[in-house]
């Protein structure tokens, strides 16, 4: 029957079978620091800066109000 086996030229296998990987080893802890919330809010200021000006650069209107407010809650519901 075709398809049964190892094509022609495949490799062979090694003479020792493969480790498998060491599934309990823990990455150290990180030696970081998280930023504090006043560091925070500057990174946020400075990432929608850079892409208000990337928008403006390339043409792209600016998108009306998000929604959100900048807390992440949603905004009251508008009256329709």
């Amino acid at each position: 029957m075709p398809g049964i086996g190892l094509p022609a030229g495949a490799p062979e296998r090694t003479a020792e079978p493969v480790a498998f990987p060491a599934v309990h080893d823990i990455p150290p802890p990180r030696n970081s620091v998280t930023l504090s919330g006043i560091e925070r809010e500057e990174l946020e200021r400075q990432l929608v800066s850079a892409r208000d000006d990337q928008q403006t650069a390339s043409g792209v209107r600016k998108a009306e109000k998000d929604p959100k407010d900048q807390k992440g809650r949603k905004a009251a519901p508008s009256a329709r």
